[in-house]
Order: C-alpha cells, then sequence, then structure tokens
C-alpha cells in the first residue's frame, strides 16, 4: 500500500484570513474617510461642482458612519442637501412667517410678497466626489490587501 497524506494547518490559515478580513474592513473604513474630504473639498470650491453657498454649515455637517463591518457611509443631515445635490425646478416662493420676502443685493434693498424664481442648478457634490473617488478607493483597499499577504 502507498499512502499519501496532504495535511495543511488550518490555524494559520485561518490566522491569515482573520488578518486580511480586519485590513479589508480598516481599509473600507478609511475610504469612507477619504469620500468624505473630497466631497467637503468640492464644497468649498476646489473642484469642478459650483461652490455651495453657506459652506461652512453644510461642509461642516458631512458625517462618515463606519459603525458596521465592512461598510462605510458618508451622509449628511442638511435638510436643504437634496436641493444642492439634485437642483430644484421652477418654482413660487412666498413668504411663510412674515408678511413679505426681503433681499438685498448691492446695498439695494427688495421685498415681495411672493415671486417665481428659476430654482438652481444641481452641484452633485456627493455623486461626482464619489464617481472621482471609486478608482482611488479601490486602489487603496487593493493596495491595502496586497500588504498583508
Amino acid at each position: 500500500m502507498i499512502k499519501i497524506i496532504i495535511k495543511h494547518d488550518l490555524k494559520k490559515t485561518e490566522k491569515r484570513i482573520e488578518d486580511k478580513k480586519q485590513v479589508l474592513n480598516q481599509a473600507v473604513h478609511e475610504a469612507g474617510f477619504m469620500l468624505k474630504d473630497e466631497i467637503v473639498q468640492s464644497i468649498h470650491g476646489n473642484r469642478a461642482e459650483p461652490t455651495s453657498v453657506d459652506l461652512g454649515f453644510y461642509g461642516a455637517n458631512i458625517e462618515v458612519d463606519v459603525g458596521k463591518p465592512f461598510q462605510s457611509i458618508v451622509y449628511t443631515n442638511v435638510e436643504y442637501a437634496k436641493f444642492l445635490e439634485y437642483g430644484t425646478s421652477p418654482h413660487f416662493i412666498s413668504p411663510q412667517t412674515k408678511k413679505a420676502l426681503k433681499w438685498k443685493i448691492k446695498n439695494e434693498v427688495f421685498f415681495s410678497k411672493g415671486h417665481m424664481v428659476s430654482g438652481i442648478k444641481p452641484r452633485r457634490h456627493f455623486t461626482n466626489s464619489s464617481i472621482r473617488m471609486k478608482p482611488v478607493i479601490f486602489t487603496h483597499i487593493e493596495n491595502r490587501m496586497k500588504a498583508v499577504e
């Protein structure tokens, strides 16, 4: 009888797999913060999108949730963010709490009981930043995984 036994040390393999899982999880979470930084740069006018109004508040309220393994969620709870991202169509505006709307242009004050506005063009800070960052994020994750060989 001829016998060949092929054995593998599962403990070492399990350890390598666990190490890779930890690095992958960390890389995905790092990627979330990389995307957040890109979105903030976009909001502040350092990218192709038009600069948004109220930069400080909007840019300061981009968050990253890394509470789940292998997942990063980049988000904002700023209530007008969806209007900046997707734009608005022409619509009628009227005062909600006062008798008239008031605004100032070059030291001249204007009032209105309501009027049509043209809407705003989409700025797509989240969308364009994620498209720009996709290859960077994939490369980052791949490089982090290769380092664990």
